[in-house]
């Protein structure tokens, strides 16, 4: 019988589709620290994954395992050379998040535009009765911005950096796209324009929204040298990864006025603390790398990171969800 390992709880529709196949045992982690996880994974022959890291100590004493399903696109939490190289495959949910992660996007970039935060401030801060003329005129020094015919610059042209593309153009954006590994002609053929490199249209765009996949070990894509090639008044904002962006450039670029505002689903730690500059800054739009997380996503996620283990153990496990295609061609 084989062992499936859940580390980080999900959507009980995922759990209700686990319930149909008895031949497989559910080993749940749900509030997993590392150190117990060295414990568990010897046993197991497959992880569902959605929470804390497969680093190469963890994988060196999961002797039984034969596949990982991540709850989720991105693996950056996972040895993803340790388990190639043991023909290991790592599954993940495909397209799943991409219209939540894609509308939370679009939100940031409305609530920075908009100063979301500076007028909610106004409003809780206002007296009833007592200096309207200074509430007004505080109202109208809040400074906003349209969306329509302004230039946004998507970096990143995956599942989510189209679709956020389709909905910026609702909003009679310009849509620009930087994607090196991108033919021109696919985006251009849906009126979009391409740049191999983000540098080359950094100082025309009014929006800059980061889509793209990230390592852990990477330096930063954006700090102080990008932000101040940035158009005055831009907006920036990351639903990608936040090892991305020097977050400290970023507070500065807001905190001085170059950026209009900016928005952030991504932290290099979370929880970030009470004391991390972003909380103090009122053309920050912050939130807690939510974006996947309504309920309808939670289970979309849930439920195809278990039917990937169904699949590789009924050995129907689909090419285009495996991160590393290379692992399943060592596999007989």
């Amino acid at each position: 019988m084989p062992k499936i390992l859940f580390v980080g709880d999900i959507h009980p529709d995922g759990h209700r589709l686990f319930d149909r196949r008895t031949e497989f045992e559910r080993v749940l982690f749900t509030d997993p620290k590392p150190s117990e996880l060295l414990d568990v994974v010897p046993e197991v022959d497959a992880i569902v994954l959605r929470k804390l890291h497969l680093d190469a100590d963890v994988l060196r004493r999961a002797e039984r395992l034969k596949m990982v399903s991540r709850h989720g696109v991105g693996c950056d939490n996972v040895d993803v050379g340790a388990l190639t190289r043991r023909g290991i495959p790592i599954l993940t949910v495909g397209d799943a998040n991409t219209v939540a992660v894609a509308e939370h996007a679009m939100m940031l970039i409305l609530a920075a535009a908009r100063r979301l935060p500076a007028c909610a401030d106004l409003l809780r801060t206002a007296q009833d009765g007592a200096g309207r003329q200074a509430f007004l005129a505080a109202r109208d020094a809040v400074g906003t911005m349209e969306l329509a015919n302004r230039t946004i610059l998507i970096v990143g042209f995956g599942r989510i950096g189209r679709r956020l593309a389709t909905l910026a153009s609702a909003f009679d954006m310009a849509v620009v796209v930087a994607d090196p590994f991108v033919e021109p002609r696919l985006p251009e053929a849906l009126g979009y324009r391409h740049v191999g490199h983000f540098e080359e249209a950094l100082g025309e765009a009014d929006c800059l929204v980061l889509c793209l996949p990230a390592a852990p070990e990477d330096e930063p894509l954006f700090g102080a040298p990008q932000f101040d090639r940035m158009k005055h008044g831009a907006l920036f904002v990351n639903v990608a990864r936040g090892s991305l962006v020097d977050e400290n450039d970023l507070a500065d670029a807001v905190e001085s006025g170059r950026l209009l505002g900016a928005g952030t689903d991504v932290w290099h730690d979370l929880p970030p603390g009470a004391g991390h500059r972003f909380m103090a800054l009122p053309n920050m739009i912050a939130t807690p790398h939510c974006a996947a997380h309504t309920d309808a996503c939670l289970s979309r996620m849930a439920t195809i990171a278990v039917q990937n283990v169904f699949d590789f153990f009924d050995g129907t496990l689909k090419r285009e969800l495996c991160f590393n295609p290379e692992a399943i061609d060592t596999i007989d």
